[in-house]
């Protein structure tokens, strides 16, 4: 009996999960269209051919936006032939989205809009209503949106491959690279479990036609698959030990692999020689070999337990294959991806505008017209090459002419929804005449204060009034760079969800009601409103910030780095940087009115680069909640151009905080190397706060840049990269980009609250929409400026106001469509209590997941108690920050939890009234932000016999493995790319 038990523990028999599939990125080297021409279409029509043949042969497909140009093309036969292979289990729909989407630089709105792309064209060509799997392996690191948002869609598993190499060794030692993920707090503790690749997604080197005997011929002989068989069992114990189990899956594929016929169908006959053979062979009866799906792989380890990992997985860090993964010191020359967060600014600029002005599309025309709308190009653009910025010229022409499309598609879907709302009707009151009319939107549901601008001729003036006829008091300043202009400023409230009429008249001499000048003044340093007082130095930059009665240390200046050693994808840094030598101030002029109060500075560098010798800068303080700041920089070839801000009020340990939109992480400064400062850098889709002790400073720009510690008390932006070198990942060619590009900050310095910040962040992201009406008859607006827009010679008889009608101050509507059942509303609340879903005109039923279908009861992962994985190297970060609770009492009904986010089928109901806006009860925090809750076992329930068993069992399969390791060469972890 004991020598039986012995034997059970030292024999492992392992099941290997070999899972073919085709890494194809849709756009990067070449264009989408080129790739698929050229590549992904010859893919797919090998893999219907190669599954026919053989039933027991599958592959794995991600990639939508390819799969819809492929069926797009095919015959009424060959697409019910991919069908029956999908219905049959021979091809998994793995991923599920329109792309592979990038992890760092999108807010969570986007993600979940590439999803929604993606899952809407599952529904409609196969019924399709659920992907269980996520299949995230080419990504470049890993964010804690990623568990949280694909729960919420209804995924059980998700595969990645990129993370920090010393993280992923840590997790190989502790047989921990499998995990239950834990995200951020949308209302509830959603996770999801994690197969983290051994190594990259492609295939071991073993099966690699070009590096192995194994599979490089065109058959197999007997002597060669003894040879392979043995060399697999030896992979395979090297690989069990990073798992609680002895099932491993294998990738068996790259990118765009199975190209080539008849190539593709001979790899699939090799691995099945292989799968045979051992089969077959008495000496390898410890090895079973399955081509396989996922799913099935993760539907044979579902009972295993595994511990809960609660961080996010930036930076990713890997070895410089340009050095062979050595330094010249002889140390691991470690490659941090980071640079990729600010690459080719000016497109993911572009990128966030257009998503955003998609978003209003889709809620006017299903709010207006119950109308469906989307744009797939929108979606492709969260490729993890594309909004990266990691792609070669012609790939970037090609999306920036896509987005171009994007903006002209979504204001024509927006003037389809409101041109009869803005139907005839008596006029109200008199105007001058002529004038022009511009349609202001504000794309949120509460009343927002915003500062709108128009540029003209500086010795013309104007004179605007509002939607109800009303003179709008107005402000010019002069413009900086050319002496012919002026930029007129407004300061409006706007309604919830609105569509607001401003009329415009331009005038030769100055009116009563025209924009009154600006006082100018060359020498001052300073400006202030009833919130906020700022301080300049000599040279235009920021010295001190001031907030009720508090003074705040916060020195500004422009900085640079050497890009010799980066690319498009690392920021490397060769030296510690150094302020930027040649910016020469040219003028500073602070500009006050009844309005606003304004400092422009206007800087020159002695180099020209293309047009451009000039940065600029200008800081707005109008009373609103936050303060404004513009400027505009470009970058010489290798240079990296950053934003640098250092305070002696930052005196706390763990005093920068990053969000990727879902929540705010706290970050540790680690001193390293300059070529090491990337591992100080993070994303932040969601802004960024820093702790100055009695207040956060709290930064918001309109889209996402990389943002790093410099120092124990200094943090920069990096804003631009122009940079002629390759860093040796693929590109195989530098980033050389001349673009001059303008920023738009908010910024704000308070108390840290859940409420306080996220109210934040949606306001200054916002983009309050100006549309010049083009066509008075047909009434047609564009995105061109104000300027171009008709002029009108009658007096108006329209509506001048259309309001969508969700009107609600703590809760946000992030997303209102049709889907073929009706009208469904993503909403988030806004407060860190729980409170009433209510809002008048509008009836909430069920709840769904993201995309709109019904909830599945979800497969859970049993833990092991209490066991948290921590990065030990960095075991702070991505740990999210826990905010003092705001505005919390009252009692009622539950219906949204704190900060929930979550989807509901919706009927519009005119005579509904709202519930009084009341919170429904106090919560202990941080509640809401507790770990997943864990099932305790209770031994002393446990049938005692059973329980003695089980446990002298564990003893002798343990004694086993000691035994089968000790009997054979220890072997050490390889570091791998």
């Amino acid at each position: 009996m004991w020598r039986f038990l012995l034997f059970l523990g030292y024999c492992l028999c392992y099941e290997i999960y070999i899972v073919p599939h085709s890494h194809c990125d849709p756009g990067w080297l070449k264009t989408v269209q080129e790739y698929y021409q050229e590549d992904v279409k010859h893919i797919l029509n090998n893999i219907v051919s190669i599954l026919q043949k053989d039933a027991k042969r599958k592959i794995v497909w991600s990639e939508t936006v390819f799969l819809k140009m492929w069926m797009r093309e095919q015959s009424e036969e060959t697409k019910n032939t991919f069908k029956n292979l999908l219905n049959n289990g021979q091809i998994e729909i793995v991923g599920g989205g329109y792309v592979q989407n990038d992890e760092a630089n999108p807010d969570f709105e986007m993600v979940i809009r590439q999803l929604e792309t993606g899952h809407q064209f599952l529904k409609e060509n196969f019924n399709i209503t659920r992907v269980k799997v996520a299949w995230q392996i080419d990504p470049f690191g890993h964010s804690a949106l990623t568990p949280s948002i694909l729960a919420k869609f209804g995924y059980e598993n998700l595969v990645t491959s990129r993370m920090n190499i010393n993280f992923r060794n840590q997790l190989i030692r502790e047989g921990n690279l499998e995990f239950i993920w834990e995200g951020v707090n949308f209302g509830d503790h959603e996770s999801i479990f994690v197969h983290n690749l051994y190594e990259h997604y492609d295939f071991p080197e073993m099966f690699n036609q070009w590096k192995s005997e194994c599979f490089g011929a065109s058959n197999i002989l007997t002597d060669t698959l003894i040879k392979c068989a043995d060399r697999l069992r030896l992979m395979i114990e090297e690989r069990q030990i990073a798992y609680k189990h002895d099932k491993i899956m294998i990738l068996y594929g790259d990118d765009f692999y199975y190209s080539r016929q008849p190539e593709a169908e001979l790899k699939f006959e090799h691995m099945e020689a292989l799968r045979d053979y051992i089969a077959k062979s008495s000496k390898y009866q410890d090895l079973t070999i399955k081509i396989a799906t996922p799913s099935e792989y993760f539907e044979a380890i579902k009972n295993t337990e595994f511990s809960v990992y609660k961080g996010d997985l930036f930076q990713y860090v890997n070895l410089r294959p340009s050095s062979g993964g050595v330094s010249w010191t002889g140390h691991l020359d470690h490659a941090i991806w980071t640079g990729f967060y600010t690459t080719r600014p000016l497109l993911k600029q572009n990128i966030y505008y257009a998503q955003k002005i998609v978003r209003a599309a889709e809620i006017v025309q299903a709010m207006s017209l119950q109308k469906q709308f989307s744009s797939s190009d929108v979606s492709l653009m969260l490729h993890h090459d594309a909004i990266t910025g990691t792609c070669r010229p012609q790939v970037y022409e090609d999306y920036k002419f896509r987005l171009e499309e994007v903006v002209k598609t979504s204001v024509k879907a927006i003037n389809e929804a409101i041109k009869s709302k803005f139907s005839e009707s008596e006029a109200k009151f008199s105007l001058t005449l002529p004038y022009k009319v511009v349609i202001v939107h504000n794309p949120l549901n509460w009343e927002i204060l915003k500062l709108l601008s128009f540029t003209l001729k500086s010795r013309n003036f104007l004179e605007i009034k509002n939607w109800k006829g009303e003179n709008i008091s107005s402000q010019s300043v002069k413009n900086l760079l050319d002496n012919e202009q002026k930029t007129v400023y407004i300061k409006i409230e706007l309604p919830p969800l609105s569509f607001v009429t401003l009329f415009i008249n331009e005038h030769t001499e100055k009116c009563e009601y025209c924009d009154k000048e600006s006082e100018i003044s060359e020498n001052e340093r300073k400006i202030s409103d009833k919130n906020f007082n700022i301080l300049f130095n000599d040279f235009g930059m920021i010295e001190k910030v001031a907030k009720s009665s508090a003074t705040y240390d916060l020195r500004q200046t422009f900085w640079t780095y050497s890009g010799i050693d980066a690319g498009a994808y690392l920021f490397s840094p060769n030296s510690k940087g150094n302020s930027i030598a040649d910016l020469k101030l040219d003028k500073i002029y602070v500009s006050k009115g009844q309005l606003l109060e304004m400092v422009e500075v206007l800087w020159r560098r002695s180099k020209k680069f293309y047009d451009q010798d000039f940065y600029y800068q200008r800081i707005i303080l109008y009373g609103g909640k936050r303060f404004t700041m513009e400027f505009g920089v470009y970058a010489y070839t290798n240079e990296e151009i950053l934003m640098r801000f250092s305070s002696n009020d930052i005196t706390r340990e763990k005093w920068f905080l990053t969000s990727n939109s879902g929540d705010l992480r706290e970050r540790r400064f680690y001193p390293t190397t300059p070529r090491g400062k990337g591992a100080n850098m993070y994303p932040i889709p969601g802004g960024f706060a820093v702790d100055l002790g009695s207040s956060f400073l709290q930064v918001f720009p309109k889209f996402s840049i990389g943002v790093g510690m410099a120092d124990k008390n200094s943090f920069e932006l990096l804003l631009h990269r122009n940079l002629e070198r390759d860093d040796s990942f693929g590109l195989s060619m530098g980033v050389n980009d001349n673009t001059f590009v303008n920023y738009h900050f908010e910024i704000d310095i308070s108390q840290l609250t859940h409420k306080g910040y996220w109210k934040n962040y949606l306001e200054a992201r916002a983009d309050v929409y100006q549309f010049p009406l083009m066509n008075l008859h047909d009434f047609t607006i564009s995105d061109q400026i104000w300027s171009k827009g008709i002029e009108i010679s009658q007096n108006w008889n329209r509506e001048t106001l259309y309001v969508l009608g969700f009107n609600h101050s703590n809760i946000y509507l992030s997303s209102a469509v049709i889907k073929e059942n009706g009208l469904f509303m993503r909403v988030l609340n806004l407060k860190d209590a729980t409170q009433r879903l209510s809002v008048s005109g509008f009836r909430f039923h069920d709840k769904t997941l993201f995309n709109g279908l019904s909830k599945y009861k979800s497969y859970r992962y049993p833990l092991i108690d209490k066991n948290e994985l921590l990065f030990y190297e960095k075991s702070d970060t991505g740990k999210p920050k826990y905010l003092p609770p705001s505005d919390r009492n009252s009692s009622g009904k539950v219906l949204l939890e704190p900060f929930e986010l979550s989807t509901f089928k919706v009927e519009i109901a005119p005579n509904e009234v709202a519930e009084e806006e009341d919170l429904i009860y106090d919560i202990e925090f941080p509640t809401f932000l507790e770990s997943i809750n864990i099932t305790e076992q209770n031994p002393e329930s446990t049938d005692w016999l059973i329980y003695i068993v089980v446990v002298l069992s564990s003893l002798m399969f343990a004694v086993g493995i000691w035994l089968h390791f000790k009997m054979n060469k220890s072997k050490s972890i390889v570091n791998m790319n």
